[in-house]
């Protein structure tokens, strides 16, 4: 046990230490062949373990380490919505863990973009808040034959969440060293079952350095929110998308069967604040595995009883060209309701051109995923 710890001990400190060496030779070269604003490097490495969430996977307790290296840069306040968020930073991040080494589940590979709030920052001290989403990659998958014993996972490729909370110490104006503690999340969705997802927790340290000196901020803007009390036109937002989903479920687990689901949204918003947005939305759901579902019931039906129209409160936050939208809503009817008739969605909007943006959104039933569906829409206003 013991001899184990100085093992990863050292491991972590030979890591660190080749993370500094190469930050210093970049920055050693930044005044002659990288020309880079406000651009900072981290690593970190933390030990956690996994959540057993269902009594199966308590086969699976053990501890291990997990490796991130960030890229971030670090927003000055050019755009309003920069000093308005406090000056946050903004990245990519890798991920990399070997889930305590088991061969049912083998490892698995992370790579999102993500956004760091400053809770609290002076000139040394920093209190962040990271939220990232993006894709990962899990070396072993549940297979009925070759592989039951993983009712993690039923998909090599997976949507990855990270999210975590540090305290940073900067010892110099370009180097700084944190705390942390994290939650990381793979599952697909119900794209392919099972999906009862591998949830980490992990604590850890970490270093970051910036490759030149950081810039200065600029000046907050004192403004208030008189202008977005009134009802004028200007003041609202309505947003259409049509999003497609894979789906897979529970009673045809293993067989590698999938079928699509159909959503038809449309969101109408006003603005509370420069950046965020209330209102109500509208969808209707044509879900393709209700049919399967009907039909291994015995109850007969119709494409029109298919239909899942919903009704749900709206919520969005926009980041500059990025918006992130959370809906609570409920199904008016449907002829297969065994989710529950109340619904969630979270959900991430890029605009593309003018009006027009891509989006994924994520169905939950109070936590439950249900699907993940991607699309484009529309932005009136």
């Amino acid at each position: 046990m013991y001899l184990c710890i100085v093992k990863n001990g050292l491991r972590y400190i030979v890591l660190l230490s080749s993370f500094l060496l190469i930050t210093n030779m970049l920055s050693a070269k930044s005044n002659d062949t990288i020309i880079v604003k406000n651009f900072q490097v981290e690593f970190k490495a933390s030990y956690g373990f996994i959540i057993c969430h269902h009594p199966e996977m308590k086969y699976f307790q053990s501890h291990f380490p997990i490796f991130e290296l960030s890229f971030h840069q670090v927003t000055t306040g050019r755009k309003s919505w920069q000093s308005k968020s406090n000056y946050p930073s903004i990245g990519f991040s890798f991920l990399y863990t070997g889930i305590g080494e088991m061969p049912e589940i083998g490892r698995a590979f992370a790579v999102f973009p993500h956004i760091d709030f400053n809770c609290l920052k002076s000139k040394r001290h920093q209190i962040n808040f990271s939220f990232g989403i993006g894709v990962g990659y899990v070396t072993q998958k549940y297979d009925r034959i070759e592989n039951p014993k993983n009712t993690f996972i039923g998909s090599h490729v997976n949507a990855a969440i990270n999210i975590s909370a540090d305290y940073s110490y900067m010892v110099t104006n370009r180097l700084g060293l944190s705390a942390f503690i994290g939650f990381t999340h793979f599952s697909n969705g119900s794209t392919r079952s099972p999906n009862n997802g591998i949830n980490i927790a992990h604590a850890g340290i970490g270093a970051k350095y910036f490759i030149q000196d950081p810039k200065p901020r600029i000046a907050k803007q004192t403004t208030d929110n008189k202008q977005y009390r009134s009802w004028k036109k200007e003041n609202f937002t309505f947003n259409f998308a049509v999003l497609v989903s894979n789906k897979d479920i529970k009673q045809f687990i293993g067989y590698g069967k999938h079928w699509q689901v159909y959503n038809i949204q449309f969101n109408a918003l006003k603005h509370v604040t420069e950046m965020s947005k209330f209102g109500i939305g509208f969808d209707l759901v044509y879900d393709n595995t209700d049919k399967e579902l009907l039909r291994l019931d015995g109850i007969e039906f119709t494409d029109i009883e298919i239909l899942k129209p919903g009704i749900n409160a709206a919520y969005e936050i926009s980041f500059g060209n990025t918006s992130f939208n959370i809906n609570f809503g409920y199904h008016l009817a449907g002829k297969e309701l065994c989710e529950g008739r109340i619904y969630q969605k979270l959900g991430a909007m890029q605009n593309i051109w003018k009006g027009l943006f891509a989006t994924i959104q994520l169905t939950t039933h109070f936590g439950w995923a249900d699907y993940i569906g991607v699309g484009i829409g529309y932005r009136i206003n």
